[in-house]
């Protein structure tokens, strides 16, 4: 099994390939956790190729808030050296960007963003 981030330093469109550890898992977190991180934690773009002479067991799992939650960057990670990259917004309208994005990270963050 082949196991591939997305990196911004491999360039545009290139995959960095992993080997995965034996008998570990692996935590991708979603873009909530990079707005509410201010940008510190990244949503992790991945993909998985397998092949032919070894299993794979996957597990999708998601934990989401209440269609009504706010989502915006922790208070205790903002201020006047780290001003928030983020609005704040309900996390039903993330939810519908997000399903609209079809994987596209700018997409998604994009309109959560506060303009520089």
């Amino acid at each position: 099994m082949w196991v591939g981030f997305k990196s911004t330093k491999m360039g545009i469109g290139q995959w960095l390939g992993v080997e995965p550890l034996p008998h570990a898992f692996v935590v991708n977190i979603g873009y909530q956790l990079q707005i509410i991180s201010n940008g510190k934690l990244r949503g992790a773009e991945h993909r998985v190729m397998t092949n032919p002479r070894e299993a794979r067991t996957t597990s999708a799992t998601f934990i989401n808030p209440s269609p009504d939650c706010v989502i915006h960057p922790a208070e205790a990670l903002v201020n006047s050296s780290n001003p928030p990259l983020y609005k704040a917004f309900k996390y039903v309208d993330f939810f519908g960007t997000y399903t609209a994005a079809t994987g596209d990270p700018e997409t998604v963050l994009n309109p959560h963003k506060l303009q520089a």
